[in-house]
């Protein structure tokens, strides 16, 4: 049998494969052309964030403690002819507010009274003495409410305002007789200014933080009475760099547990040097105001101390973003 020959095939086939890869390569080429149409489209859209504005720094915190207001003694002076001092009864209580003018208690059966701490108190008055010291007790007088003329004798307009004064409290003056007074101007019977009876505190204003109670037998100080004259403070230690952060009047807000007090500085003390046997670092004490009665916060309780941040209000700043 004649074998028949296919020698075109040969040129077929390579048509044929050479005609795919063209279509190949021209299908790829609009296939990009067709991706890059929608960029062409994409437009820009502007939009708005809100942003704090804030300065960002290392915040200051300081350690501190609440110490307690400065405190004033009330005593009583034995008087003439009593042996001991016993409190008779009480006219005030822990907690009470304490002025010129008020009765705090009595002692040993006589007042124990309240003068301005601007009146000198050293002597005995009795009727027809002058001074300074009478002159200052005639002014008290009319301050509360028993009016008199300050003409700095004690004359007997100024002895019935200080009779008056006597009985609003519940007790009678003292009175001397006519037998002289001791070297001075004579003088008459009558109500005579017995200088144990009465007490000053100082700033002429305070709160009652002790009082002995009825029946107490008085040490040999006398001390009836412990007025605190000054309100509690927070005191923290800061370092030189740290106190530059707590300018005089800066705003401060003072963490202790979950109470939460915003105040300001009212005092920064010289520079005081480390103690070898204390844990207080070396640099100045800040000084912070406690109004009295403040919730959670207590003599001795330690506390943080920052610099209050300041409050700033959000702020829109549009900005361009793409948007397809």
């Amino acid at each position: 049998m004649r074998r028949v020959q296919r020698w075109w095939l040969v040129p077929l086939v390579l048509v044929l494969v050479l005609a795919g890869l063209g279509a190949a390569y021209w299908a790829g080429i609009s296939s990009a052309a067709g991706a890059e149409t929608p960029q062409a489209t994409q437009q820009t859209v502007p939009v708005s964030a809100a942003v704090e504005r804030r300065a960002v720094t290392k915040q200051v915190i300081l350690s501190g403690k609440v110490v307690a207001g400065a405190q004033s003694a009330i005593k009583a002076t034995p008087g003439v002819g009593i042996a001991r001092l016993v409190v008779t009864s009480s006219a005030k209580s822990a907690g009470d507010e304490l002025v010129p003018g008020q009765l705090v208690a009595v002692v040993s059966g006589r007042p124990l009274l309240i003068l301005p701490s601007g009146v000198p108190l050293y002597r005995d008055i009795s009727p027809g003495q002058s001074g300074p010291d009478v002159k200052g007790l005639q002014e008290a007088l009319n301050a509360f409410g028993f009016p008199v003329a300050a003409t700095g004798t004690f004359d007997a307009g100024t002895q019935e305002g200080l009779s008056s004064w006597y009985r609003a409290a519940g007790s009678k003056a003292p009175t001397t007789a006519a037998d002289g007074n001791g070297g001075e101007a004579p003088s008459t019977a009558g109500v005579m200014f017995r200088w144990q009876e009465f007490v000053q505190i100082p700033g002429d204003a305070g709160k009652i933080a002790s009082i002995a109670q009825p029946g107490t037998v008085l040490g040999e100080d006398g001390v009836v009475a412990s007025v605190t004259i000054a309100p509690d403070t927070i005191v923290a230690r800061a370092d030189v760099l740290q106190a530059e952060s707590f300018p005089v009047g800066a705003p401060v807000t003072v963490h202790a547990g979950s109470a939460v007090l915003d105040t300001k500085v009212s005092g920064i003390s010289a520079f005081i040097p480390g103690a070898p046997d204390s844990s207080d670092i070396p640099g100045k004490d800040i000084t912070l105001p406690l109004a009295p009665g403040t919730a959670g916060l207590g003599a001795g309780q330690t506390v943080t101390a920052a610099p209050s941040l300041p409050r700033t209000l959000p702020s829109l700043h549009p900005g361009p973003t793409p948007h397809s």
